[in-house]
């Protein structure tokens, strides 16, 4: 039997939609900010690890996850990295906040 030749249809006609768009550059290739690269030990006391699994089923995520949050949270408020001037206005905002309610206090409210 003799073999079949197919048949060619006629040239179909290009589309020149994306001959305005320039090629993308090659993407870098960066770790995603997420890359867990340390497993940590941390001792911590039963009543402590219970509250942070507690809060952990509340919002939803693992106890790992909220305990790097709490620690990226912490060391980016910390008072470590306060200036002086910094701390010295958190604390005269604090104390006038302090006086504003022992002045309600005293008048009743």
């Amino acid at each position: 039997m003799p073999a079949m030749k197919a048949k060619r249809g006629p040239e179909a006609e290009q589309l020149s939609v994306f001959e305005e768009l320039a090629p993308l550059p090659e993407p870098i290739h960066e770790p995603a900010p997420d890359t867990m690269r340390q497993i940590v030990s941390l001792r911590m006391p039963d009543a402590l690890l219970e509250r942070v699994e507690e809060v952990a089923r509340g919002r939803g995520v693992s106890p790992s996850s909220l305990m790097r949050a709490l620690i990226a949270a912490g060391l980016d408020r910390s008072y470590a990295a306060v200036t002086p001037d910094e701390l010295a206005a958190e604390l005269a905002a604090l104390r006038r906040g302090i006086d504003e309610i022992a002045s309600r206090l005293r008048a009743g409210e």
